[in-house]
């Protein structure tokens, strides 16, 4: 199981690996484990070389595959009664957790996707396998939109891991207005869900839902706050190329050279490669004063998490934290929620050293 003290370097992390096998990192004519259908190897010598370190999560993943399947089809084979209808997956879409029959397959495919991220989906891990895990919990999301296994906390993360920043602050967005309406039906399928497309990752962060600390959603505030930190990076990588290349070489390159830095998918949204120096620095300026009130609001929030973050992320996977029934503002909400973030912060390079700036300030 990868984990970040065993990394010799952490800038090293660089976002998720591409498929390749898993020894020598080939990435032609490789074949997936049959077993886990996790990693890639390119033939038998690599599989065999990697076999003490395969076979642990190798077994956890085919019986958690394997369940996975049996309540698939004991779902979809389910008879029906009064009070757990049959062909859940035609009639219950958006209401899955209504029907009592759907529930035993619900907890199966969220261990699965569980599984899978503490085995493979640590940071660096294959993209691959990351996408994979993002389409079990969006999917498990679209059954059951009251959310009662909680995967909204999980999913903002894997979209920014995926590169899709805006994916995950439309997403976060969605929920926080959403959240704001007590009467929203969540188990009416004729509500719009997950409408929200392009939102402004520029504006000020949302209050209720991130920054106000009586109770802060810690999961997206944490991923808001890494939307934010992200941008922020980009626009320091353009500035400073700007100031090094201007006379140099035509403004026209300068900008195709600054799209070639940038990270985040909503630099290129939001046109900012285009902006003068002087709205750059503005908007520089502005996007470091909400980075700054959106880390005060979780270090108020969660007294655990930075240092957690910081310190010790390893404890997340090391320590098992409970998933169900964890205190608010608690240290077992910082590891449950550190669980879900983490590799997102860490393969973001540079993202770690500007909390280390931020407590410093602090």
């Amino acid at each position: 199981m990868p984990l970040i003290m065993n990394v010799e370097d952490i800038n090293d992390l660089d976002g998720l690996a591409p498929r390749a096998c898993e020894v020598c990192h080939r990435k032609d004519k490789i074949f997936r484990c049959s077993a886990c259908q996790a990693v890639y190897y390119c033939g038998r010598d690599c599989q065999v070389e990697d076999r003490e370190c395969h076979k642990i999560p190798c077994k956890l993943l085919k019986k958690a595959l394997d369940r996975y399947k049996l309540e698939e089809q004991k779902l979809r084979e389910w008879p029906g009664d009064l009070d757990s209808p049959a062909n859940a997956f035609e009639q219950d879409v958006g209401h899955f957790w209504r029907n009592m029959a759907t529930r035993p397959y619900m907890v199966a495919r969220l261990d699965l996707a569980h599984i899978m991220l503490n085995s493979y989906g640590t940071p660096g891990g294959p993209v691959d396998l990351v996408q994979i895990i993002l389409d079990h919990y969006f999917d498990m999301l679209r059954l059951s939109r009251s959310d009662d296994l909680g995967v909204r906390e999980i999913i903002p993360g894997l979209y920014v891991r995926l590169g899709r920043d805006q994916d995950a602050y439309d997403f976060m967005t969605w929920f926080a207005a959403v959240n704001e309406d007590p009467d929203h039906e969540w188990g009416n399928v004729d509500k719009p869900f997950l409408d929200t497309k392009d939102a402004n990752v520029f504006e000020e962060p949302l209050k209720r839902a991130w920054t106000v600390t009586s109770f802060l959603d810690l999961s997206h505030a944490v991923v808001v706050l890494l939307i934010k930190v992200r941008v922020l990076l980009d626009l320091y990588a353009i500035q400073n190329t700007f100031i090094a290349l201007t006379g140099v070489i035509p403004p026209e390159i300068i900008a195709i050279i600054c799209g070639k830095l940038v990270r985040s998918d909503v630099m290129f949204r939001h046109q900012i490669l285009l902006s003068t120096p002087e709205k750059m620095a503005s908007l520089t300026k502005r996007i470091k004063s909400q980075v700054r009130e959106l880390y005060k609001a979780v270090g108020k929030y969660n007294p655990y998490f930075w240092n957690l973050m910081v310190n010790d992320p390893d404890a997340c996977v090391l320590r098992t934290p409970q998933y169900n029934g964890y205190a608010q503002r608690s240290e077992q909400e910082a590891l449950v929620i550190l669980a879900f973030t983490f590799a997102a912060w860490y393969e973001t390079p540079g993202a770690i050293k500007m909390l280390r700036d931020l407590a410093k300030m602090r």
